[in-house]
């Protein structure tokens, strides 16, 4: 069984499913949007941008970027079979992905492409003379948390490329809450979504250990009051 399911076959009927329904759920929610006008001067100047939700909201992340105005978007998947249906699902959405995850806390020696990554990572926002800037899109307490802490691997992104840090919030009325680390929220279709953008300047790349540590909690904290304003405007409690 688990080899079926493991098939090339079964991990693209898999994403098919999960592509077709989310779409739907999107194409059936009436958004609410607050701070869309700080990221359309982003869309506009079509330069290098990060854009980062909490991997809780994960399923919601495919319905927020404008393919026909935004940049190009890039998504790190890791190199685990999951991964493998995660980047059939971002390519069905039009985006880009680049394989690779940091090395387990736990045991560093072993290492999953997270630097190779990062290196493609750095290469794809910068983009290019024809296009200008892409967008990489984050989870950045993700894959493994603790739930909405913020890793520096998205800061340091922003550093090297000068890129912009978008936060999105988003929340739908309705929603099925599995009991994972991150309380992962999956959309049900008919129903009230909010949509609330913010937007950091880029880490400076003069900066040193302390404010480096500090500007990492100020991206924190702003994810974190764009989600739970996502909530507050429907409603909800985070």
């Amino acid at each position: 069984m688990k080899k079926l399911l493991q098939s090339d076959f079964m991990q693209t009927l898999i994403a098919t499913i999960i592509v077709g329904y989310l779409k739907f759920c999107y194409a059936t929610t009436t958004w609410q949007v607050e701070g869309q006008d700080a990221v359309e001067a982003i869309w506009d100047g079509k330069g290098p941008v990060l854009l980062m939700f909490w991997h809780g909201r994960l399923h919601l992340g495919h319905a927020s970027w404008p393919r026909d105005r935004g940049q190009p978007v890039c998504v790190l998947a890791s190199m685990s079979k999951s991964g493998d249906v995660s980047v059939k699902i971002n390519t069905r959405f039009g985006y880009h992905s680049i394989r690779g995850s940091s090395a387990k806390k736990s045991d560093p020696s072993k290492q999953k492409g997270g630097a190779g990554a990062f290196r493609e990572l750095i290469r794809w926002i910068r983009g290019d003379k024809e296009i200008g800037g892409r967008c990489v899109a984050m989870t950045p307490d993700g894959p493994r948390g603790p739930s909405r802490v913020m890793t520096e691997g998205s800061l340091k992104l922003s550093q090297i490329s000068q890129a912009p840090l978008v936060v999105l919030g988003q929340s739908t009325k309705t929603y099925l809450e599995f009991n994972t680390w991150d309380r992962m929220r999956v959309p049900l279709p008919f129903t009230k979504g909010a949509m609330v953008w913010g937007v950091l300047p880029p880490v400076p790349t003069d900066t040193d250990e302390a404010a480096f540590e500090a500007l990492r909690l100020e991206a924190e904290q702003a994810l974190t009051a764009v989600t739970d304003h996502a909530d507050a405007l429907l409603g909800l409690t985070s």
